[in-house]
């Protein structure tokens, strides 16, 4: 689920209104039967898959989240790994995003800093995603103004250090507050 959310996340649509239906659809539809319910199936799937194009019809989103699920199932069968959510975790907790362009995630098609960085802080990784939102926040209410996205995420980690929040709590807080939570009923689902 955070591999598909991550996915159609990536292609810059309304969170709450678009993202966030259609993912609780692939849970339901695909999940909670069984039918699509692990990293291997769905790294088996073709982007062109008529179940997942009834999802979001979006071959580079999908062509994504398959690649995704390739290789964390790859990690979790080299590593001797016993779930999907260890192999995330254990790539998560490796990586690194100064050099995410190398990383095997990070050279996906369709995975860009802010994909992968969303997907460490999925998996546990106390970081910083250089979403625009969050940039434009930090910069008028902190005045922390950096020249790039990896300046950012260093400048995150201190800022963090500094008012004793942790990074994904910040990011969290801000994005959530400032993004389009507040018009898409998002409060009313449970």
């Amino acid at each position: 689920m955070i591999v598909v959310d991550a996915a159609l996340d990536s292609i810059g649509l309304n969170y709450f209104q678009i993202v966030v239906p259609r993912v609780r659809r692939f849970y339901e539809d695909y999940v909670k039967t069984g039918q699509i319910a692990s990293l291997k199936a769905l790294s088996k799937l073709t982007p062109q898959d008529t179940r997942l194009r009834r999802i979001m019809n979006n071959e580079r989103a999908w062509k994504a989240a398959i690649n995704i699920c390739a290789k964390l199932h790859g990690i979790k069968i080299k590593n001797g790994l016993e779930s999907d959510l260890a192999a995330l975790r254990f790539w998560a907790e490796r990586a690194s995003y100064e050099n995410w362009r190398e990383d095997p995630i990070g050279e996906i098609h369709g995975v860009g800093l802010i994909t992968f960085q969303y997907l460490r802080m999925q998996a546990g990784v106390d970081t910083t995603m250089p979403d625009k939102i969050v940039k434009r926040i930090v910069e008028r209410d902190f005045g922390i103004k950096t020249e790039n996205d990896i300046q950012f995420i260093k400048r995150m980690e201190t800022f963090s250090k500094e008012t004793k929040y942790s990074q994904t709590l910040l990011c969290w807080a801000i994005w959530l507050k400032e993004s389009d939570v507040k018009t898409s009923g998002w409060e009313q689902i449970d």
